[in-house]
């Protein structure tokens, strides 16, 4: 096939894609719901840890483009299967070339009969084929991290001369231009522009050719672009990467020895394509996303910082973010932090004013440490714990759903409890007024249950394996989130 050939296929595949994903990308979609009989809380004891966190470094890991150090594991995560209605344990191990006594061992399954649609299995070792294991990118250039300080998206398009640097769109009642486009979506799904140009011109041209085939819109294509990438970035790292099927009927399996960035990448290209394009797009040769991201950038060694996350890494003492002596509902779990395709580190709290529908609280927010407000605009506020005035590194905190009246504003240094803003429905997407809270660390979402743990007044938030559920647990005490509002069940003092 020709390049003008697989371009238009993969413009035509793109386009199904996001039509199919757009309703899903969300970044808060449950609401307080005051009525909701509360589930029974567990009888003591620390919950079950399921973590959406680093994990999955090679077994030999490469000091340039791997994560070092103690805190994240030298063993690939575990390649997982759905279960379906209708599936068996026999059906599943025929499909995936195993036994079902490797399943039954994989899975510490105590009766192989009992199985449930939406239940994860892990796959054992199979007779899958196992994908290309050379790294196309280091985390770091994956990531909006350090090596994104100081790449200009707009300088460098209008250098290409091509259709993005002079395109407009209207997102969300603002006329953007299509860097500006590249930039909010680095922004908030934190993924590195590069690595957002270099697809974008390997689907559309849009980056050198001043005449290509055109979009409706753009800002949709990239919204799904980000989130599908953050998707295998993150499921790489620790929340289980399905195996790839193709229309064939063969799978291929994810080399063990990737790192996040490439997984990620392998991951995206095979959501929209066969399994001989896949190969092409991951391989090295033309109309790769190698060749296409050293036509326009060079080698991508040149901007590893690495590791991204150092081994003796530590987390900042975090306060509850509200006034002490205030309760605040735990109301949504560990949860993407900006769309679902991220790592969950986001949680949600309302405070306890009764059901306020889309009203702005009269509670406010606060700092949970100090910081520089790097970030204030439509509903969001950044705090820069390192005071450098880069959202790229170090340390922030993610404030979502803060009311315009009254948020603080860019460039003023907050101290430990000062208020960021009103909590509200503004921002992203909710249905009812709350405060959904998140960190990043050199550009990545630092899961909520993970090696950084995320810890609040000595309240510690985890997992309970799906998105918005999970608990938090402090000397013996456990509150679970739940779209409800009962002291004793999820409700959290700020009392430190």
């Amino acid at each position: 096939m020709n390049g003008t050939g697989v371009r238009a296929q993969r413009q035509i595949a793109l386009v199904l894609l996001v039509l199919l994903s757009l309703a899903a990308l969300t970044t808060c979609s449950r609401k307080q719901d005051a009525t909701r009989p509360p589930r029974t809380p567990s009888s003591g004891g620390a919950p079950t840890t399921q973590t959406a966190a680093p994990t999955d470094l090679p077994a030999t890991p490469d000091p340039g483009l791997a994560d070092v150090g103690p805190l994240f594991a030298p063993t690939p995560p575990p390649q997982v299967y759905t279960v379906q209605s209708g599936d068996s344990l026999s059906s599943i191990a025929r499909k995936f070339g195993c036994t079902v006594e490797d399943l039954v061992a994989a899975n510490d399954l105590s009766d192989p009969n009992l199985l449930r649609v939406g239940q994860e299995l892990r796959i054992p070792s199979t007779v899958a084929a196992t994908g290309p294991d050379t790294l196309l990118l280091p985390n770091s250039e994956f990531v909006y991290g350090p090596a994104y300080v100081d790449f200009n998206t707009a300088d460098f398009c209008l250098r290409q001369g091509g259709y993005l640097a002079h395109y407009e769109e209207n997102v969300g009642g603002e006329v953007l231009t299509g860097p500006e486009i590249v930039d909010r979506i680095a922004h908030h799904y934190s993924i590195g522009p590069r690595t957002l140009l270099t697809i974008l011109e390997m689907e559309s041209g849009w980056v050198t050719q001043a005449n290509p085939a055109i979009w409706e819109a753009l800002h949709p294509h990239l919204v799904q672009m980000a989130n599908t990438l953050n998707e295998g970035y993150y499921n790489w790292r620790g929340r289980g990467m399905p195996l790839l099927r193709w229309a064939d009927g063969s799978t291929t399996r994810y080399a063990p020895t990737l790192n996040a960035a490439t997984a990620g990448l392998h991951y995206f290209f095979a959501q929209a394509h066969d399994k001989a394009d896949w190969e092409v797009l991951v391989g090295q040769g033309p109309g790769s996303f190698a060749a296409t991201y050293r036509a326009l950038f060079g080698d991508p060694q040149q901007y590893a910082v690495e590791p991204l996350i150092p081994a003796r890494t530590t987390c900042p003492d975090l306060s509850l973010p509200w006034a002490k002596g205030e309760m605040w509902f735990y109301v949504g779990g560990p949860h993407g932090g900006w769309g679902n395709g991220s790592a969950w580190a986001a949680i949600d709290v309302v405070p306890d004013e009764g059901y306020l529908g889309c009203r702005a609280a009269t509670s406010w927010a606060t700092a949970a440490a100090p910081g520089l407000v790097i970030y204030s605009h439509e509903g969001e506020v950044m705090l820069d714990l390192d005071g450098d005035g880069h959202e790229q590194t170090g340390w922030v905190l993610f404030y979502l759903h803060v009311a315009d009246e009254g948020r603080a504003e860019t460039g003023r240094w907050l101290d430990r409890g000062d208020p960021i803003g009103h909590p509200s429905c503004e921002g992203g997407f909710a249905e009812a007024t709350h405060l959904h809270f998140a960190r990043r660390f050199n550009g990545e979402w630092i899961a909520a249950d993970g090696p950084l743990p995320l810890v609040l007044s000595g309240w510690r938030f985890y997992s309970g394996g799906s998105p918005y559920d999970g608990t938090a647990v402090r000397d013996g005490e456990e509150r679970i989130a739940c779209e409800c509002a009962d002291p004793a069940f999820n409700g959290l003092l700020a009392d430190r």
